[in-house]
Formats: structure tokens, sequence, C-alpha cells
């Protein structure tokens, strides 16, 4: 083996090095770069069943992220939040071949109803068709990811009222955060099959639930305190006592013996 040759093989080897070692980098940085909602979406392709439905529920949904600036969602806050848009559903018939699903989320809404309470770190989502009479069947699914933790998962909108009738809702373990979500499916009625194009939308959910104001503190006497808009509050007055009896007045109310 010449010089020549040997030079040509160290200058192989060395290509082959850094080539690697830029490899091994990019890999590296590509995964210090990866944010939750990355890892949230990426969990989602690996779990979502193989049907078209599916999989075109979790294709709107990474579509979805690239419309919004993921950044700003955390400044938005609701109750209750439809998604973007109504979802093109066909199949339900009486109301013409193409009808509508309004779907939305409901986060820490208080309300008289057990579907109306829902616990901090959770999100309801629900569906109201624009068909008459009571679903036999519910095939609705959501998709999920919260973009500040990365939690993301999919569940059949299987909920039961109390007649054991499908209630076309879920409450799912979001963990507080934006989420984001798409929803589709199938949903039966009594000679009428509808079939719900995936909607999207996004929600937060709070760490903690939406009271009412906190009472103000009990006011010390003889103390200032803090009170509405910055003002302060004067000492509060002394609690009243009741007049002495003058003297004598005890004797004087007795009977005489």
């Amino acid at each position: 083996m010449n010089g020549r040759t040997i030079a040509r093989a160290i200058t192989a080897a060395t290509a082959l090095g850094i080539g690697a070692v830029l490899t091994f980098s990019g890999t590296a940085a590509a995964d210090e770069t990866r944010t939750p909602l990355d890892s949230g979406l990426g969990h989602l392709t690996e779990i979502a069943p193989p049907d078209p439905a599916a999989q075109a529920g979790v294709d709107a949904l990474t579509r979805y992220t690239t419309l919004v600036d993921v950044a700003e969602l955390r400044h938005v806050s609701s109750v209750f939040t439809p998604f973007a848009y109504a979802a093109p559903t066909f199949g339900c018939g009486s109301n013409g071949p193409i009808t509508t699903i309004i779907a939305a989320a409901t986060t820490d809404g208080p309300g008289t109803t057990p579907d109306l309470n829902v616990a901090a770190g959770t999100l309801r989502f629900s569906a109201t068709p624009s068909h008459s009479g009571a679903p036999l069947a519910s095939g609705l699914v959501v998709a999920w990811v919260n973009v500040n933790t990365g939690a993301s998962g999919i569940a059949p909108l299987d909920d039961l009222t109390e007649y054991r009738q499908p209630s076309l809702s879920k409450t799912v373990n979001s963990g507080p955060g934006t989420v984001i979500a798409s929803m589709w499916g199938i949903i039966d009625y009594p000679f009428a099959h509808c079939v719900m194009t995936p909607t999207v939308g996004l929600f937060v959910v709070p760490d903690k639930p939406v009271g009412l104001p906190a009472a103000p503190p009990p006011r010390t006497p003889g103390l200032i305190t803090p009170g509405p808009n910055g003002t302060e509050v004067g000492p509060a007055p002394a609690p009243e006592t009741a007049p002495s009896a003058p003297a004598g007045a005890e004797a004087q109310a007795e009977p005489a013996r």
C-alpha cells in the first residue's frame, strides 16, 4: 500500500467518522427540540386504530397544530368552549343528506347535575347532533393532546345517562394546561346512521376549581386591613359592651322578703 492509498483511506475514514458524529448530533438535537406537543401527537399516531376514520381524526388534529400558534394557546381560557366548527355529518337523512354536529368541551363548570360538574384537571367532551330523537348507540371518538405536558389519549364518547342511554359525552383526565382535540365517529338513531367527519378545537383546563371569590379576612380591632382595589379599610370598631348597672340596682331589683 503506497502513501497515496493510505492517504485516501485516512480521508475516507475521517469522513465516515465526521458523518457519524454529525448524524448523532443531529439526532440528539432533534430529541432536544422535541416539544410536549410533538410527543403527544406521536403517541396518538402510535395508538390510533388503523381504520380510515381514526386516521383522518388524528391527521385533522395534526394539521390543526400547523394553523395555530401553540405558544399563544396558553392565554386562551373558557369554561364552555365549542370546537372550531360544526362537523359535517352524513346519513342522518331526516334533515337532509348533510347535517352537522356541534361538539364542545366543558372544564370546571359548576352545575346541579353530575353531567355539569367537572373536576379540576379534567375535560368533558360532548356532541349535539342536529337530529331529533334519542340516540341508540354512540361510536363517537375524541383524540386529545395536552400541549403543556405532552399527555394524550383517544377515548370513546361512551358515557350513559341515568336511563342507560348514550349521553354523547366523555370526561378525560387531561391534566391542567392547554388541550387540543379532534372528534369524529358515528351515532345510531332509529332509522338513521350518522357519520360525523372530524372537527377540531382547543381548550384550557385549570389546575384548581373556579369558585366564588374568597371571603374577606375578618377585621381585627385597631388594625388597618387592605380592601378592594388597593384601598385601605380602617380599624374595626371595638365591640360594644353593655353598660354597667348602678350601685345598689341589684338590691333594688330584689323583692322584699
